[in-house]
């Protein structure tokens, strides 16, 4: 058995200071953001077919983007709505009948979509051509001028089809 020295026994020395420890609830980290394309919010709301159905989404579009904070993209943005609106009541409801048709805006980090579907089973968009003298007819042309692309159909047999127009917005 070894011998213990006589006196008291030293504390082993530590090799490094040890930190103090703090109490408190841990880190989390910081909010993230959004990434290109992500979905940030979105609106959805039934109309009638009625003659008053554009100037209602309009309204609807320029109270939407207020709220989400976007009333520089309201004039074009409603002049989307517009047209889309107007082609479904004008084009997509039987003659003298009335339809419910369904107004979609997603807000994305950098664009906004406006979707618009009614229950016309035909699926073609045929812009016209140019006719200096016509009152109508310019309507998917301004439409794809002010989004950089003309708007895309999605369709199901017996089920209508939504037309989708993206306007891309910067970067915040």
């Amino acid at each position: 058995m070894p011998k213990l020295p006589p006196g008291p026994i030293p504390a082993p020395m530590p090799k490094a200071p040890v930190p103090v420890q703090r109490p408190g609830p841990p880190r989390l980290p910081g909010p993230r953001r959004p990434s290109a394309g992500q979905l940030i919010a979105g609106c959805a709301q039934q109309f009638a077919t009625t003659p008053t159905a554009a100037g209602w989404a309009r309204r609807h579009v320029a109270d939407v983007l207020a709220r989400w904070g976007l009333p520089e993209l309201a004039d074009d943005c409603c002049l989307v709505v517009s047209e889309l609106v107007g082609n479904a009541v004008q084009h997509a409801v039987p003659v003298g009948g009335l339809a419910v048709c369904r107004l979609v805006l997603k807000l994305y980090t950098d664009a906004v979509s406006v979707e618009v579907w009614d229950p016309s089973p035909d699926t073609g968009l045929r812009p016209r051509k140019e006719d200096v003298l016509s009152e109508s007819g310019r309507g998917l042309a301004i439409v794809a001028a002010l989004c950089g692309a003309p708007p895309a159909v999605f369709a199901m047999p017996g089920e209508g089809k939504t037309v989708v127009a993206v306007l891309p917005r910067g970067l915040v």
